[in-house]
């Protein structure tokens, strides 16, 4: 007899302590008109994950909180395969709530949606082929809360262009994560990740890559995609680079390399790389890198003194006129100096002129130099810059 009142005992526990024995689960129209269900995961806080869109048509935004039973619940979660199912359907602009932490796997696989996609700030983590074969957005911008992308994301997602940037939050990218993509702009990386071991394989169209001071080793195949990328900057905390690692650079005109120690190359770091381009390298380690294995092949090497200068140049009023030009360059610098040298080089590295001057400004003529692309080099005690000079 003393059975059923336990059993009571426990039924009655349960509801007191807010622990039901099976999940709620509701339906709520959202004001793009599509029936959104949804499952609650926390009565305190009030939460709920949206599990499923029962209407498949147009664009569609997600609300930051719905109503259920008088309560007014946060949706924080998007469940695996939630809109997934004749994804082809959607055709319209999804906007994400930023009070949404994590996005399932499978979440929007498949799907059309069209224009820019938007993570917000507030998700944590996207699941496994979350956002695959969405090929009809056209830009990505990523939550600076995530710390790791996982494999296939964003696997043929053909419709983005312009830059892609990785946020500093980002420790790892997966491999595969964005295959096939179609940024054509540049791929700005994080600081955070020590090591790069490919998730943009085979985005041919991006046109340059940021590789940020942080970075350490490069792995096979890391950026064998930068086929149109004509300039090259690796930073100081570069130590290894892999086979294939940039293996198509085949319009590459110029390289900066800022590490003393010349970085452990492994035999086709630098597979159909032209040797003769200019290599930038710190002064003083110009043996070093000419001895060292496979730095060695490249022909051009030029010492340049990071330290203690400005080498961001587009963060520099520096004026470089006319360019094109037949003869004369003039260059007008944002501030006096005592003395100020310029050096033209030629495309196989060497000097073939210099010129110093005093003031905000000075000139020097290209003589009898042959037409073509030179490298015109501003250095004093505050800067030390690069432009590029067409003579006509």
């Amino acid at each position: 007899m003393k059975t059923p009142r336990l059993y009571t005992l426990l039924v009655l526990l349960l509801m007191v302590g807010g622990v039901t024995m099976q999940a709620q689960t509701f339906s709520s129209v959202c004001e793009t008109g599509q029936s959104l269900r949804y499952t609650v995961t926390s009565q305190n806080p009030p939460e709920v994950e949206l599990v499923q869109c029962e209407d498949r048509f147009g664009g569609v935004t997600i609300p930051d909180s719905v109503i259920f039973n008088g309560t007014n619940y946060a949706v924080v979660s998007i469940g695996m395969s939630a809109f997934a199912l004749e994804g082809t359907l959607f055709n319209g602009p999804l906007s994400i709530p930023n009070t949404v932490r994590n996005i399932g796997i499978d979440a929007f696989s498949d799907c059309r949606f069209t224009g820019p996609l938007v993570i917000p700030n507030s998700v944590e983590t996207i699941g496994f082929r979350a956002f695959m074969n969405c090929d009809r957005f056209t830009s990505l911008t990523l939550s600076e809360s995530l710390t790791f992308i996982e494999a296939l994301t964003f696997l043929q997602c053909y419709g983005f262009r312009g830059d892609l940037k990785i946020p500093e939050s980002v420790r790892y990218v997966t491999p595969e994560a964005f295959e096939n993509c179609r940024f054509d702009g540049t791929l700005y990386l994080s600081p955070q990740m020590d090591y790069i071991d490919g998730g943009f394989e085979n985005c041919y169209m991006f046109k340059a890559v940021d590789i940020p001071e942080g970075v350490s080793n490069i792995l096979h195949s890391a950026f064998d995609f930068l086929q149109y990328a004509t300039e090259l900057t690796l930073p100081s905390t570069i130590t290894f680079i892999g086979d294939d690692a940039f293996c198509r650079l085949f319009f590459l005109e110029q390289m900066t390399v800022k590490a003393i120690d010349p970085p452990y190359l492994e035999e086709g770091a630098f597979l159909n790389t032209n040797r003769d381009i200019p290599v930038y390298i710190p002064m003083g380690t110009i043996e070093a890198y000419r001895s060292a294995p496979y730095w060695s092949e490249f022909t051009n090497f030029i010492e340049v003194d990071f330290d203690g200068v400005d080498e961001q140049e587009d963060n520099v009023e520096m004026e470089v006129y006319p360019n094109p030009t037949r003869n004369l360059v003039q260059v007008v610098l944002p501030n006096e100096a005592e003395a100020t040298e310029m050096e033209l080089i030629n495309m196989s590295g060497q000097v073939v002129a210099t010129k110093t001057f005093s003031g905000k400004g000075g000139w020097m003529e290209m003589g009898d130099l042959p037409k073509g692309m030179y490298m015109l080099r501003i250095r004093n005690a505050e800067v030390c810059l690069t432009r590029k000079v067409l003579r006509e």
